[in-house]
C-alpha cells in the first residue's frame, strides 16, 4: 500500500468540518455579540462555555495521532516529529514574528524581558510560564499543550501497547506529578511563574482521543443506522453549555481537580462519542461537515485559530468593519488564501526535504 493510499484511509473528512466548528466557537467566545445588556444573561453564560473550542482540538489530536501512529511500532520518531513541525510550527513562526515586528513599530523599544517573552513563545514554551501566558499570540498557549503531547504520545503508546491499563493510569499519574511540581516551584524566586498554570489537567482530554483511537483500532465499535453516538456526544455537549453555570455552584472548577473532573465528563461523554459517531454513522451532521466547503475551512482552520485574536482583526476592525461577522467573514477568507498558498506548500516542502528516513547502507 501506497503511503498516499494509507493517509487517504485514515483522512475523516467530517473532523476536518468538525475543526472549523471549534475554531469558530472559540471565535464567538472572544468576540461575543451578545455582550450588550439587552441580551438575557443566559446566553451570555452559555457563550462564555465555547472556550470548549479548545478541548475538542485537544480530544481531536490525541485520537489523530493515536489513530496514525499507535500500530507504527518501532515509530519512525524523525519522520513523526518532521510532520508534526511541518504541520504546526511554520505558520505558528509567520504569525508569532509578524506580532512581535508590529508590537516594536508601535512602541519603539524592546527590553530583556520582551526578549525572554520572544524566546518562550517562538520555542512554544509559553504555556509552562504564567507571566507570558498570554504573550505573542494570546490563544498559542494551547500550541504548548499539543507540542508536549507530540513528544510524549510515543513513549504513552508503548506503555499501552504493554499493558492497557496504562490508558487509564497515566493521565493521573500526569496530574498528580503536575500538581507535585507546581506546589514545589511555587517559591518567591520564580518570579515567570514557572509550572504555575494548572496546564497538566487537559492531559485527560488528550486521553479520551488516546482511548478513542485505541478502541476503533481494536474494532470495539460497528456502526449503528440510528446516529446514536452523534446525538448522545451533541446532546451532552449542550447539557455542559446549559448547565455548567449552575453546576459550578457545587463544584468548584477552577480548582485543579474541579477541572479535572469537568474534563473527564466534557471529553469523555461528550466530545469523544461525538467524534466517534462523525467517524462510524452516517448523519446529516456528518455529510455537511465532511462537504467540501466545510473540509476547506476546517483545513484553514489553524490559520483562523492564530489570527482570530491580534492585530489582524484589530486591523479589521478600525479599517474595514467593526461588525463582528464581517471580521468572521474576513478572516475565514483570509485563512483559506494563506492555507492554499502559503500553510500546504510549505508543510509539503518540509516534509519532503527532512522527513525522509535516512537510508542504511547494506552490508557487501
Amino acid at each position: 500500500m501506497s503511503d498516499n493510499t494509507a493517509e487517504l484511509k485514515k483522512f475523516f473528512p467530517a473532523l476536518t468540518g468538525f475543526r472549523a466548528i471549534a475554531a469558530w466557537m472559540i471565535f464567538v467566545y472572544h468576540f461575543t455579540p451578545f455582550a450588550n445588556p439587552k441580551y438575557p444573561n443566559w446566553i451570555k453564560q452559555i457563550i462564555w462555555e465555547f472556550h470548549i473550542g479548545v478541548d475538542m482540538f485537544f480530544v481531536l489530536s490525541g485520537f489523530l495521532i493515536t489513530y496514525r501512529y499507535f500500530n507504527d511500532h518501532p515509530i519512525h520518531f524523525r519522520k513523526y516529529m518532521v510532520n508534526r513541525i511541518a504541520r504546526i510550527y511554520p505558520m505558528y513562526f509567520l504569525i508569532t514574528a509578524a506580532v512581535f515586528l508590529v508590537w516594536y513599530f508601535q512602541n519603539g523599544t524592546w527590553n530583556m524581558e520582551k526578549t525572554v517573552e520572544a524566546i518562550v513563545n517562538f520555542t512554544m514554551t509559553k504555556a509552562l510560564f504564567s507571566k507570558f501566558h498570554l504573550g505573542g499570540i494570546p490563544q498559542g498557549w494551547t500550541l504548548t499543550l499539543e507540542e508536549m503531547f507530540y513528544l510524549t504520545a510515543p513513549f504513552y503508546f508503548i506503555l499501552i501497547r504493554k499493558k492497557s491499563w496504562w490508558l487509564f493510569a497515566l493521565p493521573f499519574l500526569i496530574l498528580i506529578s503536575g500538581l507535585l511540581l507546581k506546589n514545589m516551584t511555587a517559591v518567591p524566586q520564580n518570579i515567570w511563574g514557572f509550572l504555575q498554570r494548572a496546564v497538566y489537567t487537559y492531559i485527560f482530554e488528550f486521553f479520551a482521543g488516546i482511548g478513542l483511537g485505541w478502541l476503533l483500532l481494536k474494532k470495539k465499535f460497528t456502526a449503528f443506522k440510528f446516529p446514536t453516538a452523534t446525538v448522545f456526544g451533541i446532546a451532552v455537549l449542550a447539557f455542559y453549555l446549559v448547565g455548567k453555570h449552575w453546576a459550578s455552584g457545587f463544584i468548584d472548577f477552577k480548582t485543579e481537580i474541579g477541572r479535572a473532573v469537568e474534563m473527564i465528563f466534557l471529553s469523555v461523554l461528550g466530545i469523544a462519542p461525538l467524534l466517534l459517531g462523525l467517524i462510524k454513522e452516517k448523519s446529516l451532521i456528518s455529510k455537511i461537515l465532511g462537504g467540501r466547503i466545510m473540509v476547506l475551512l476546517g483545513k484553514s482552520s489553524y490559520i483562523f485559530y492564530l489570527i482570530h485574536k491580534g492585530f489582524v482583526p484589530v486591523f479589521i476592525n478600525d479599517y474595514i468593519s467593526d461588525n463582528k461577522l464581517v471580521i468572521f467573514i474576513l478572516l475565514n477568507i483570509l485563512s483559506v488564501i494563506l492555507f492554499i498558498y502559503l500553510e500546504e506548500p510549505l508543510n509539503h516542502y518540509i516534509r519532503k526535504k527532512f522527513g525522509k528516513p535516512a537510508v542504511k547502507a547494506v552490508e557487501a
